[in-house]
């Protein structure tokens, strides 16, 4: 049985290192791509890009592989024990940068180190998915729930914060994703999942209703579907009243939020909505995606040859945007073998948490997992136009040195799971 196990451990551990691996070489690829200029007709030599750009993703992706090794190596149990010290040292860090970072376009999110920019919120989200790994883990889930959860939700919420101070949404919500992912698979019930769910899509219907078509009736209607599910569901009286109360709440809440954000957050919001309305604005990145995405067709444009991307309509086409460069250029058969590399990363990962016996590892696991998928669905909903532009990389593609190292050491600490799969 244990040979058997350990059989298994060693072919998902090769697996995952192939697939990262191949993750490496698609992003020098098309960082090579970006930093080139396209030939032809159109004689464009200045891609818009500095080529250092590529050497630089060289060295981070060669720093990748150690903290890749370094994560995959390190004594779990170690990591289980110093989860509060390594949560304290990250809360710190994203107080420090609040304090003393320099302002860059409004924004207090990295420390200047020489030429090395480190951005405190990455190693936060594992700092953050350690601690409550730890908290889960300990806890029963057969017991009381609400404890626990209550108890994680609240240490989730001081980071999170923290990074929407800098102000930082996209990276926010991470650790929202995070927190959800691990909360569903330590058992907590359907009804307690709907009670926190609801709310948030009472306040998107809210927000619509006010904001973009000026009527109650999206935001009424739904509060009407709701009480006749929770009549339908049998939920008990005082269970019903909070949940409507939570729900109303929520949506009278937005307007709050919506006063509190940032102009340019408020325009990426409403330029998602109407983007036709922001075209030269706010909706031009998205918008601009959108064509090269489209342009690309089945088979693209052929490697080097994007014209969104070469002659510069596309912004950000080496980090947030990447995977725009990668439809145009390699057209739906290449976007959707990059989607296999990365849906290959998250059911790997599910299947290591699933086998994993104890239960920080297996809670540990999951958190990885809701990474990755977090980050890859947003990404990509963000590039084809159906969600607003937040600025959330694609983990191992985009160029950046913070994520990718992250990303790196998340994708390490599920193989060392997989190669513990046994323990208990």
């Amino acid at each position: 049985m244990i040979v058997s196990l350990l059989a298994r451990a060693a072919h998902t551990n090769k697996m995952l290192i192939v697939l990262y691996a191949l993750l490496c070489f698609a992003s020098l690829s098309i960082l090579w791509s970006v930093t080139e200029g396209i030939s032809g007709p159109y004689k464009v030599t200045d891609p818009g890009v500095a080529k250092a750009v590529f050497w630089r993703q060289v060295i981070w992706i060669a720093a990748g592989w150690v903290a890749l090794l370094v994560a995959a190596r390190v004594p779990l149990n170690l990591l289980e024990e110093s989860s509060p010290f390594i949560f304290l040292g990250a809360v710190l860090l994203l107080l420090m940068v609040l304090m003393f970072a320099p302002e860059v376009a409004g924004s207090r999110r990295w420390f200047a180190l020489g030429p090395i920019r480190l951005q405190p919120s990455e190693p936060a989200k594992v700092a953050m998915l350690l601690v409550l790994a730890r908290m889960f883990g300990r806890s029963d889930s057969s017991g009381r729930q609400l404890l626990p959860v209550a108890g994680s939700l609240v240490l989730a919420m001081v980071p999170m914060v923290l990074v929407l101070r800098e102000p930082d949404l996209g990276t926010s919500l991470v650790f929202v994703a995070i927190w959800l992912g691990l909360v569903f698979w330590f058992g907590l019930s359907w009804v307690v999942l709907l009670s926190v769910g609801s709310p948030l899509l009472s306040a998107v219907l809210s927000f619509y209703s006010e904001r973009i078509v000026d009527s109650p009736w999206p935001w009424g209607i739904y509060l009407l579907v709701l009480l006749l599910a929770l009549y339908v569901g049998r939920f008990r009286v005082m269970e019903s009243f909070f949940l409507v109360l939570a729900n109303i709440g929520s949506g009278i809440g937005t307007s709050v939020l919506w006063a509190g954000l940032k102009p340019y957050q408020q325009a990426r919001i409403l330029s998602f909505f109407q983007p036709e309305l922001f075209r030269y604005e706010t909706g031009y990145q998205a918008i601009q995606s959108k064509i090269a995405i489209g342009s690309g067709g089945l088979f693209g444009t052929s490697y080097l040859q994007g014209t969104q991307k070469g002659l510069a309509f596309l912004p950000e086409r080496h980090t947030d945007f990447i995977f725009s460069v990668v439809g145009e250029e390699l057209g739906f058969v290449g976007a959707m073998l990059l989607l296999g590399l990365f849906m290959a990363i998250i059911l790997k990962g599910l299947a290591i948490a699933r086998a994993a016996r104890k239960p920080f590892n297996s809670h540990l696991a999951i958190g990885v997992v809701t990474y990755f998928t977090f980050h890859v669905l947003v990404n990509i909903s963000i590039t084809t136009g159906l969600l607003p532009v937040t600025g959330l990389p694609l983990p191992f593609m985009s160029y950046g040195g913070s994520n990718f190292l992250i990303s790196s050491f998340m994708l390490g600490l599920l193989v060392n799971i997989g190669s513990r799969s046994f323990e208990t």
